[in-house]
């Protein structure tokens, strides 16, 4: 999701580290860097200082749902189950 070149191959300088989600919505509002998300991210989030902009030429993204193997249980299946059921949806 994050390209370390762009299509012409120049170098894409890499910002500072962030380990979630909200430490990247903290960086890029207080100015630190810019970042590349997915449309359903603008969607859910509206923290200020920040300006979500469409990249019409952007590849699809694509979600699923993913948990640790040792941490199955019914209730994770009911839900992958439910996401199946509901199938896509459209932005």
């Amino acid at each position: 999701m994050v390209p370390t070149r762009t299509p012409l191959g120049r170098r894409i300088p890499r910002g500072p580290a962030a380990r979630t989600f909200h430490e990247v919505l903290s960086l890029v509002a207080s100015g630190q860097c810019v970042h590349p998300l997915g449309e359903i991210a603008a969607r859910y989030n509206r923290p200020p200082g920040i300006v979500f902009l469409p990249v019409p030429d952007a590849p699809t993204l694509h979600w699923a749902l993913a948990w640790r193997s040792t941490a199955d249980n019914s209730t994770l299946r009911a839900l992958a189950q439910t996401a199946a059921d509901l199938g896509p949806i459209s932005m």
